[in-house]
């Protein structure tokens, strides 16, 4: 099984290349973020020749995920259990019955002395609280998306620039390492643990992609049971270099 997890930003603005990746039919599950469009406008007739059932949670203007699989969509749960969001953030769900997928669009946050930065970090703890239980579980549990977190100092292009900012905020941070402390793995950083390279590029400034002017945004991270199935997890550059591209790379994963 193949799978991509993609922020889109905006699904209508970028519904061709997004097109294109479908009609590559390269992937099996596609995890997106950021469709910008509510679940009542969602245009779902643009994709559905392309053999994928397609589950959404959007939002106007804001947020909202999708999942598109060429497998069965179970279980399907809009928002995260036990925490009570105006925003469009979370869906799960169970592909084939055999692997549970969580898609994600974590929040920004801004900087750190925003109004939006306490959000982010409520918005994070509430999540460690919930994926707790499938740590241990037997069913493997692959949470992917963008985290709006660049763990590492190696994961952004150019640390200085971005202190006070809240992707890179020591709390935010924290948090993050605490899941993969306890035992969540970071599929991509697992297989490249000595490399340097990055999920997200601006569309300000000259060359950011060639110049490698990035940041390290999105990520998969397996429970105990999917991380014994990875058998590669790559950054797909193609979303990004499309003719009008979203902001992000996809990363790709596959399972044994």
């Amino acid at each position: 099984m193949k799978i991509l997890t993609l922020n889109i930003n905006s699904i209508r603005a970028h519904a061709q290349s997004f097109i294109d990746i479908l009609r590559g039919a390269e992937y099996d599950v596609i995890m997106v973020q950021e469709l910008k469009v509510e679940d009542a406008v969602f245009p779902h007739n643009l994709f559905d020749e392309y053999g994928y059932n397609i589950k959404v949670f959007g939002q106007k203007s804001w947020n909202g995920v999708a999942i598109f699989s060429k497998y069965s969509i179970e279980d399907v749960t809009r928002g995260m259990p036990g925490y009570a969001d105006v925003n469009a953030r979370f869906i799960e769900c169970v592909i084939d019955g055999r692997v549970r997928v969580i898609n994600t669009y974590m929040p920004n946050g801004d900087t750190v002395d925003s109004p939006k930065f306490p959000y982010k970090l409520e918005w994070m703890q509430a999540f460690t609280n919930y994926i707790s239980m499938y740590l241990d579980s037997e069913e493997p549990v692959i949470i992917g998306g963008d985290f709006n977190v660049a763990i590492e100092d190696r994961d952004v292009w150019k640390p200085a620039n971005y202190v006070g900012i809240a992707i890179a905020a020591p709390q935010a941070r924290a948090i993050m390492r605490d899941w993969l402390a306890s035992g969540w793995m970071d599929a991509w950083r697992e297989l490249h643990p000595d490399e340097i390279d990055y999920t997200w590029y601006g569309y300000r400034g000259r060359d950011t992609v060639g110049n490698k002017q990035g940041l390290r945004l999105d990520y998969f991270l397996c429970n105990r049971a999917a991380a014994k199935m990875v058998k590669s997890c790559e950054i797909d550059m193609a979303p990004r270099l499309a003719e009008k591209p979203t902001d992000h790379c996809g990363l790709a994963l596959v399972l044994k």
